[in-house]
């Protein structure tokens, strides 16, 4: 497994994988991106709570979908606790596509009042996997943090590191929410 991330503070997990950490105050979106490989479904392991998102929703899944170069549209899907599914839509645009691939902005505002400046929050990618298996969003102001995985389940290690790569970009992760299914990595 590879990681990607802006460096200068390294970290060796327990499993052999080396990891760069920026140093808090100094947050930076990855700097290299594979629009096409971000593109599709994705499954919510954790996040930090937003008003937008209901606390007891689960199976958070998010597709990600080009409409045309530079914009997205962002369907997240969840279940909410009586089995009804919720779907909520934002647009995604990159914010400067060749100087910093990994800043995007996204709004759900509805079109005509997308011309504000208010309607669009920042929404920048902070770790990928080189293979594209797991991405962890974020924004400048440390309020907002998503961990996302292609499967519906992630490795405990693998989130326990992003986790520590969340803190040392300054986040609090005392609200953090864990909504995904987590599996245990056993070495025979």
């Amino acid at each position: 497994m590879n990681w990607s991330h802006p460096s200068s503070l390294p970290i060796t997990l327990t499993t052999g994988v080396a990891l760069s950490v920026s140093t808090p105050g100094v947050m930076k979106a990855v700097p290299q991106l594979d629009m096409a490989r971000m593109l599709g479904r994705w499954h919510e392991m954790a996040r930090l709570p937003s008003p937008q998102q209901h606390p007891a929703d689960r199976d958070i899944r998010l597709d990600l979908e080009e409409l045309e170069p530079g914009l997205l549209r962002m369907r997240r899907t969840s279940t909410e606790p009586n089995g009804s599914e919720r779907v909520h839509d934002a647009q995604v645009r990159r914010r400067f596509a060749v100087e910093e691939p990994g800043q995007f902005q996204r709004s759900a505002a509805p079109a005509w009042a997308q011309w504000l400046p208010s309607a669009w929050k920042d929404m920048w990618v902070l770790a990928n996997d080189a293979d594209y298996q797991w991405l962890m969003l974020g924004e400048p102001r440390r309020r907002e943090l998503w961990i996302l995985s292609r499967e519906p389940t992630m490795e405990r290690q693998v989130l326990e590191a992003l986790k520590s790569v969340a803190r040392g970009l300054g986040y609090d992760l005392a609200p953090l929410v864990v909504s995904g299914r987590l599996q245990t990595f056993h070495v025979l």
